[in-house]
């Protein structure tokens, strides 16, 4: 079984074992830009990406949450020198994955702390040569805002990994969410 089936199946056992017990449950979308760093900065010549995905918020009460999310991200990248010439590299990941949030007033609404785990697939499409593809785990944490039971604003480091060799793939995400 590969890494990708796995993370997709634990995924999904997690979040139908614990959505039973959450007191509320919400649906939601989220949206924001990605800042690259380190390897994935160099490799899309430091221009931005964005994430657009979905999620549930399991809230358990007393200020604990669990975000099961899917994102799509991608980075449209400057061009890189190639045997001569310069070549345009595109980079972009399918992701899932949850994140544990802890409300500081105890409550689903204010300040929070968040971080998660998940799994990505990055295909790297350069101008010239083969894609390549990796799976990877992903980590994440960062702290938001949610200023009332629908939107809420969020900054966090994601880290990863796009490529085998001098590819870890760190950003600064910043997202906006919105619940239905």
């Amino acid at each position: 079984m590969n890494l990708a089936r796995l993370g997709m199946i634990t995924t999904v056992l997690t979040f139908c074992g614990v959505s039973a017990s959450a007191q509320t449950m919400q649906f939601g979308v989220q949206g924001g830009l990605n800042l690259p760093l380190g390897d994935l900065d160099k490799a899309v010549d430091g221009r931005l990406g964005f994430t657009l995905g979905g999620h549930a918020g399991l809230y358990y009460g007393n200020g604990h949450e669990l975000r099961p999310w899917a994102d799509f991200t991608y980075y449209s990248g400057g061009w890189q020198p190639v045997n001569g010439s310069f070549a345009k590299n595109t980079i972009s990941a399918f992701g899932a994955g949850a994140d544990y949030l802890y409300y500081t007033e105890t409550r689903p609404q204010g300040i929070y702390l968040t971080m998660g785990l998940g799994f990505q697939n990055w295909t790297v499409n350069p101008d010239q040569g083969a894609s390549t593809s990796k799976t990877s785990l992903s980590l994440a944490a960062g702290t938001g805002y949610r200023f009332n039971r629908s939107v809420a604003a969020e900054a966090r480091l994601v880290l990863g990994q796009f490529q085998a060799n001098n590819g870890q793939a760190m950003a600064l995400q910043a997202l906006v969410s919105i619940r239905l």
